[in-house]
């Protein structure tokens, strides 16, 4: 069997292939069993900003209540940064079903998303009480 090797003060110091293979294969397993912890992590920040971007809404909505009696019916009408256009890559957000009571915001997943969080939204209501069909954080 081949040794690759290095002389080093005089002696031969190496590893064969056998153990180099060896090394490669568990840092490979390790990485296979790491990957999908790090997809939900990443997913879990996602739905994080999500959330983060309702309350903004719901904040905004309280506002826009306190000056004109009524809720908007527009992310772009009220006194907040618009998520649509600022740092959300992941999500598209609208106000539904707003009048002069009640509202609710979703945050729906882009088209770019995949599988199965592609069609996962979040909604929150003037209560602040949140219901989704995805996973919450």
């Amino acid at each position: 069997m081949k040794k690759f090797s290095v002389t080093l003060w005089g002696r031969k110091i190496g590893f064969t292939l056998t153990e180099l293979l060896i090394v490669v294969i568990i840092i490979a397993i390790l990485a296979t069993l790491a990957l999908p912890m790090l997809v939900k992590t990443i997913e879990k920040a996602k739905v994080g900003e999500a959330m983060s971007n309702l309350n903004l809404i719901r904040t905004g909505q309280k506002i826009y209540f306190l000056e004109y009696s009524t809720f908007s019916d527009a992310v772009t009408s009220l006194n907040i940064e618009d998520p649509n256009e600022a740092s959300s890559r992941y999500f598209d957000y609208t106000i539904q079903g707003s009048d002069s009571s009640d509202f609710t915001a979703r945050a729906q997943r882009r088209n770019n998303a995949p599988n199965p969080y592609s069609t996962y939204y979040y909604e929150i209501d003037k209560e602040g009480t949140v219901t989704s069909n995805g996973p919450l954080i």
